[in-house]
């Protein structure tokens, strides 16, 4: 969609279009206008004028947050359409439709000297020293430098896209964790139950894979899965068949996973309950055991039971109890739905005064005239700060191994290396020279996209063109053979 002719941007452009390099030469003055969409072919130049000079003025490279809505863009309503937009005073970023529900931003700031990068049919160019990239923003070839910064792209509920920032990794998200099947010897075949998955962070959940296993010593094959798309935001299908299964209750585990998710794979428990009603009442719970992580001084999402009726009759009078182990007391808040079954009980623990340490805890539900039922609830307090799980991050997975943008302490990005099998260091990721966002090279250094300055994985600033002090070191917490690691 090309801009109005009479804005000053596209006077601009169109300006500077008639000199062979001046849609690379492009300064502030020439983004005010907020938000506007330019026609890709703005940014495509078919040749270059040999300036080997940065731009006068270097544009930001990551904006802030703004609201776009690419429903208003013709070309974003296919999968792989692309546009440029620009916000304010930052520089050009191109979005681009990977799916129905998932966008890509990219920041037009080349990081080798912050001039602008050309949109080319098969991928980006910088037009002063020839560096190529894909799509997708990878550095292929042509002047060596960084790849194209990514931007984080957040889905609305109306539909439209935040786009700006530092782009944070994708957090794995449920609707639920739990999921019962209720049937009797002489019922229908249970209807189908879904469970919504969603990206709760940044960037993109692409990779969805699930997979099922029953329960020890347990009857098989009940369960059947199904993933809308491979992608979030997807919809798990689950399908419960009793067949010749006696009375009693099932339980299966469906582990779901996703490419480069930083909370790790999550799972849903299944029971597929066969009730016989000619018995009397029971009880049956979905859950013997809940386990739980929260930082100091929060309180962590709350896990769902199902409590149901495995016999006949009615099932009524239920009531949740807690009694706490050694350690502390008062942490934790159960909420039954209703008194009679089937009912759901919310648990949810707050770390609150606790300690960093682990915690325990026994949940008694009961009810009139039947055997109760007991959980065993378990709550791991980490030290305040950003929690870092290894196996979402490949490159620490190396000796000099670096991960950027794991998350964020003190309001900015941090980037974690690994220095040997069992220690780790971290670091802010703002240049020491001039603040701006430096970039992970190839997974095992840094550069500075706007003035070049390289740091090695130990955040050790490197003889380059730019002289800048080594990178901010943050303090890491991590118990050799752990799964994660804590950044303050």
């Amino acid at each position: 969609m090309p801009l109005d002719p009479s804005s000053e941007l596209s006077s601009a452009l169109s300006s500077d279009r008639s000199l062979c390099g001046g849609c690379h030469r492009v300064d502030r003055r020439q983004f005010l206008a907020s938000a506007s969409v330019l026609s890709l072919g703005v940014l495509v130049s078919g040749c270059g004028d040999g300036i080997i000079s940065g731009p006068e003025q270097v544009l930001d490279a990551i904006p802030t947050p703004f609201r776009f809505d690419p429903a208003t863009i013709p070309e974003l309503a296919q999968i792989g359409g692309r546009t440029v937009v620009v916000s304010g005073t930052a520089a050009p970023v191109m979005v681009e439709r990977l799916a129905s529900a998932q966008f890509r931003a990219l920041s037009l700031v080349c990081p080798h000297r912050g001039s602008i990068v050309n949109v080319e049919p098969n991928g980006l160019r910088c037009p002063n020293h020839g560096a190529v990239f894909a799509n997708d923003g990878t550095w292929l070839g042509g002047q060596p430098t960084a790849g194209l910064a990514a931007l984080d792209v957040r889905r609305n509920s109306d539909g439209s896209l935040l786009i700006g920032g530092t782009l944070t990794p994708p957090v794995l998200g449920l609707e639920r964790n739990a999921v019962v099947f209720l049937t009797t010897l002489t019922g229908s075949v249970p209807a189908p139950q879904t469970v919504a998955i969603s990206n709760d962070g940044g960037g993109i959940l692409g990779g969805l894979a699930v997979t099922l296993t029953y329960g020890p010593g347990q009857r098989t094959g009940w369960l059947s899965l199904a993933l809308s798309q491979a992608s979030a935001p997807s919809t798990l299908t689950l399908s419960a068949q009793r067949g010749t299964l006696p009375i009693g209750n099932y339980t299966a585990t469906v582990n779901i996973a996703g490419i480069g998710i930083t909370n790790g794979a999550q799972t849903v428990s299944v029971s597929l309950l066969v009730q016989d009603p000619t018995t009397p009442a029971a009880l049956q719970i979905s859950t013997s055991a809940l386990s739980f992580t929260a930082p100091l001084g929060s309180t962590s999402a709350a896990q769902v039971v199902q409590c149901n009726n495995s016999g006949g009759g009615t099932l009524t009078g239920l009531v949740a109890t807690v009694s706490y182990g050694a350690g502390g007391t008062g942490w934790i808040t159960t909420i039954l739905n209703q008194t009679t079954a089937p009912a759901t009980l919310t648990v949810r623990p707050s770390a609150g005064a606790l300690a960093a340490g682990s915690y325990s805890a026994t949940v008694t539900v009961s009810a009139n005239g039947v055997a109760s039922r007991t959980i065993a609830v378990t709550l791991s307090v980490t030290a305040a700060g950003l929690v870092v799980t290894l196996a979402a991050w490949p490159a620490l997975a190396i000796v000099g191994g670096v991960a950027g943008s794991v998350g964020n302490v003190n309001g900015g990005p941090v980037a974690v290396s690994r220095l040997s099998a069992t220690s780790f260091a971290a670091f802010s990721m703002r240049c020491p020279h001039a603040g701006t966002t430096i970039n992970v090279v190839n997974g095992t250094s840094f550069r500075c996209p706007n003035h070049g300055a390289l740091f090695n994985s130990a955040g050790v600033w490197q003889p380059s063109p730019q002289r800048a002090d080594n990178l901010s070191t943050l303090t890491v917490m991590y118990t050799p053979g752990a799964a994660t690691l804590t950044v303050t």
